[in-house]
């Protein structure tokens, strides 16, 4: 590969993952037109590498392409929220049951570690929390020796992420103080091996974020009803 293409490719990567915390961030929020040339003088990237980028976030579909109008950030609906959680609910109760029995003692402390970062204060950035909350998440799904099933989780993490950010920005019941408890309930059961106890920890954790969540979400203008 000629340097110039190793340049292009390095620009473009640094374009996606630039936009991309832009629109988990909320910085281009849910139903922004966007376009090459303005994303390019906002974030002071090339039109290739804005190209490049957009091409890998429609992919994810994170932005949709519109005829005659350019790009368009992905609205956010109810139903979105729904059909992500379910999906969580289905996979991730079950793989924390496994991880129970194969996560070593070290892991799960190293996990605990980083639970204890968020703020009991809830001065705890999104930023912070989207971090460990994955860190948690992905060590399970790994754990449970799925490659497929782990893919899928960092996909619908990926997926839950403005979500999320929606959420915090207006204000999740219990805040960080709530979601550390939680994640600490899980991670003793982890730690003690107590495989049905890490199985409810895990689905009690994703229901009642989701419930949250849909509360918050329904009373958000940017977010669009179950039915669009």
């Amino acid at each position: 590969m000629s340097t110039s293409a190793v340049t292009a490719t390095s620009s473009g990567n640094a374009a996606y993952h630039r936009l991309r915390r832009a629109i988990v961030r909320l910085e281009l929020p849910p139903s922004l037109p966007v376009s090459e040339t303005n994303l390019g003088d906002r974030f002071g990237l090339s039109k290739a590498a804005v190209r490049s980028a957009l091409a890998r976030l429609r992919a994810e579909g994170l932005v949709l392409a519109e005829p005659r109008r350019g790009h368009v950030i992905a609205p956010l609906t109810l139903r979105d929220v729904r059909e992500i959680y379910d999906l969580r609910l289905l996979v991730e109760p079950a793989g924390a049951r496994t991880a129970a029995t194969v996560l070593s003692a070290g892991a799960v402390a190293g996990l605990a570690a980083r639970v204890n970062t968020l703020s009991v204060a809830d001065e705890s950035t999104v930023e912070e929390f989207l971090a460990v909350n994955r860190d948690i998440h992905v060590t399970v799904a790994a754990a449970a020796g799925n490659s497929r099933q782990e893919a899928l989780v960092q996909r619908l993490l990926d997926e839950s992420e403005r979500a999320i950010a929606v959420a915090f920005a207006a204000g999740v019941p219990g805040g960080a103080t709530r979601v550390r408890g939680e994640h600490l309930t899980l991670l003793e059961a982890l730690a003690a091996g107590e495989a049905a106890n890490a199985e409810r920890a895990m689905a009690s954790a994703i229901s009642r974020f989701r419930d949250d969540l849909l509360q918050i979400l329904a009373g958000t203008p940017s977010v669009l009803d179950a039915e669009l």
